[in-house]
């Protein structure tokens, strides 16, 4: 059986949700909150912006580093039931170069979402598809599992069952 994980990503942690079947008669595996980082360290791009400039780089690499590391060994189980697919809900688009991402308190807050997301990504070890909030209808979705099930889960549900099904 085909089964996908959708994540909904957040600053330093992401709702990951693993699952079967379709909407019309869901499965639903696993549902986890993973965090990334603590909090010292996961509002990385605020953090840059009052460093040095000199230090940046090599700070923004260090943190990536250590959640890609945790990223993958929180995934792992989850993408050891039968995963093949994966689908991470979030704003589409290449992260900007370091400079460009500091410019602006906007412009951190939307690198510091794509950084995530770029880690969820390249740490799910499946083909992923990146997929907006707002191309999914989150009405589509009831109750389907036990708590933590909010907005977050019903999103990485969507999205999974749409990776699959392409």
């Amino acid at each position: 059986m085909e089964r996908a994980i959708g994540i909904t990503v957040h600053t330093g942690w992401g709702a990951c949700v693993v699952v079967g079947g379709s909407p019309r008669k869901p499965e639903i595996f696993a549902n986890e909150v993973i965090e990334l980082l603590e909090d010292a360290e996961r509002f990385c791009y605020h953090r840059a912006a009052e460093m040095e400039s000199a230090s940046v780089q090599e700070w923004l690499v260090r943190v990536r580093a250590k959640a890609m590391a945790r990223a993958r060994s929180e995934l792992a189980p989850l993408l050891g039931q039968h995963v093949r697919v994966g689908a991470i809900v979030a704003k589409d688009g290449p992260l900007p170069d370091t400079h460009t991402a500091l410019a602006a308190h906007t412009r951190i807050h939307s690198a510091e979402g794509l950084f995530y997301r770029d880690i969820f990504r390249d740490a799910c070890q499946v083909p992923c598809r990146i997929i907006p909030p707002a191309s999914l209808d989150i009405t589509a979705v009831g109750k389907l599992a036990a708590k933590p099930w909010g907005q977050d889960q019903k999103l990485a549900a969507l999205a999974a069952w749409q990776a699959m099904s392409r």
